[in-house]
């Protein structure tokens, strides 16, 4: 019980090129076992045939990308075996298909052969990165006169209203891993979290409180014999930070520094009708030579101690 026959035949070879310079090749292989019970499993397995992904013998740049094993109409115990290679290890070769799961056919794309590997729990992570951009209150502003940030203020020193807005960039950073586990419970009550402490994302170092977790998805794949869960990880990146800033305005005073009891502003005995600025313990108006601002965090921070570096 064993093969009989292998070797490589001229008929079948080709070749093609396209209008992008991709190349594709085509060898083909005859294969004999002494059993006709034997199918394309054995035949296609043969010691000698080409590993996917090695390169052809006359291009180094192509790839094998599939092996099709079919069976001769009169001879049972004869196989042909056709290998296909191609420059664009990325997409789906004739005589193979991707396997109709996203979470799989999107896994180690722009891996270079010699590092890919079969068993899925051992892949490198992948990563995905697409800049964006969000307004934001200018608070602060460069300012020519002085060539420094400078708070944006009328000549009074008020913030300006309605307050000037800026275009920032940022970043969303999507990471694909597999796991045997599923997204622990510490990860799914981080979303909408901000990172605390500087945090490694592949080639980035990110910076404490620049980071936010968008979203943790898990699906549970099947493949090459193992079953495991492929994670998907959104980070928002956001080098200004998560901060906002407020003018400190108001209608009402406290009656002393930390007290709960407020009362109307109201010059001449009449309340006013609009906010006014205020100074910074709330006790009265604004009269210092700029107004107070105050600043908050839209989003709480939490522990990547506890979570790997991505």
């Amino acid at each position: 019980m064993a093969y009989t026959l292998f070797a490589e035949v001229h008929a079948g070879r080709q070749a093609t090129v396209d209008a992008k310079y991709n190349r594709t090749y085509t060898r083909v292989f005859l294969v004999r076992t002494d059993s006709a019970t034997y199918g394309p499993y054995y035949a296609g397995s043969h010691p000698s045939l080409p590993l996917i992904f090695s390169a052809h013998p006359e291009d180094a740049n192509a790839f094998l990308l599939s092996l099709s094993p079919s069976q001769d109409q009169d001879d049972p115990l004869l196989w042909r075996v056709t290998a296909t290679y191609g420059y664009n290890i990325d997409m789906a070769a004739a005589g193979s298909a991707p396997s109709g799961i996203p979470a799989v056919d999107t896994q180690q794309q722009g891996v270079a052969p010699a590092s890919r590997v079969a068993t899925p729990t051992s892949r490198g992570r992948d990563y995905q990165i697409a800049t964006n951009s969000y307004p934001l209150s200018l608070a602060e502003a460069y300012y020519t006169g002085t060539n420094s940030m400078q708070p944006v203020e009328n000549s009074a020193g008020e913030p300006l209203l309605p307050p000037l807005t800026g275009v920032y960039g940022g970043a969303t950073i999507t990471v694909g891993l597999n796991s045997v586990n599923s997204p622990s419970a510490s990860w799914i009550q981080s979303i909408g979290y901000i990172n605390a402490a500087s945090y490694t994302i592949g080639p980035y170092v990110i910076g404490a409180k620049l980071a936010k977790l968008n979203s943790v998805s898990a699906q549970l794949v099947y493949e090459n014999a193992v079953s495991y869960w492929r994670w998907s990880l959104v980070f928002e990146y956001r080098p200004n930070g998560w901060g906002i800033t407020l003018a400190n305005m108001g209608k009402n005073v406290r009656t002393t520094a930390g007290s709960e009891t407020r009362v109307p502003i109201a010059p001449n005995g009449i309340p006013i009708s609009h906010p006014v600025f205020l100074n910074s313990t709330g006790t009265g108006v604004w009269t210092s030579a700029e107004a107070v601002s105050v600043k908050y965090r839209t989003y709480l921070p939490y522990n990547t101690t506890t979570f790997p570096s991505l």
